[in-house]
């Protein structure tokens, strides 16, 4: 840009004003737009479990009922109650559920009860899934059901 100055010499250049402005349109563009290429990859058989946590929790708030999920680790079978009643499906992969009153459960069944709060505890539920395991994570706290990928043990 080029600006004549009060004594008649012109000027070259951008202001610092102008840099500053630039410079922060640009890092708000990257702020918006990078989160939609980083999307998450994981196992659909993963995110099926997340998405089951995650309905049966925010049900059972919701509706003011009793919920739970059984899951057979010797079989990968996993049955629940939800609000559309008594369901089940297989999960390939299913490895382990980890639960703080419980420890890690790898062989037999467990059942989990979602009260009239949602979720009495946190737990995690290891899936395997090609070359890596994944980890579906809920937090009762906050109700959120996250979806990782972790080292294998």
């Amino acid at each position: 840009m080029t600006r004549t100055s009060t004594t008649g010499r012109c000027n070259k250049g951008f202001t610092l004003l102008e840099l500053v402005v630039v410079i922060f349109i640009i890092s708000l563009f990257f702020t918006l737009a990078v989160p939609a290429f980083r999307r998450n990859y994981a196992h659909p058989d993963a995110m099926k479990m997340a998405s089951l946590l995650s309905e049966l929790n925010d049900s059972s708030i919701a509706m003011k009922k009793n919920f739970n999920i059984t899951f057979n680790m010797d079989t990968g079978d996993v049955s629940w109650t939800g609000p559309d009643g008594k369901r089940s499906a297989h999960f390939k992969g299913l490895t382990e559920v980890d639960t703080p009153s419980r420890g890690a459960v790898r062989e037999g069944t467990l059942t989990v009860f979602f009260g009239v709060q949602g979720a009495p505890e946190d737990m995690d539920v290891y899936m395997e899934g090609g070359t890596r395991t994944y980890r579906v994570s809920l937090n009762e706290l906050s109700g959120r059901v996250k979806v990782s990928s972790v080292e294998k043990k």
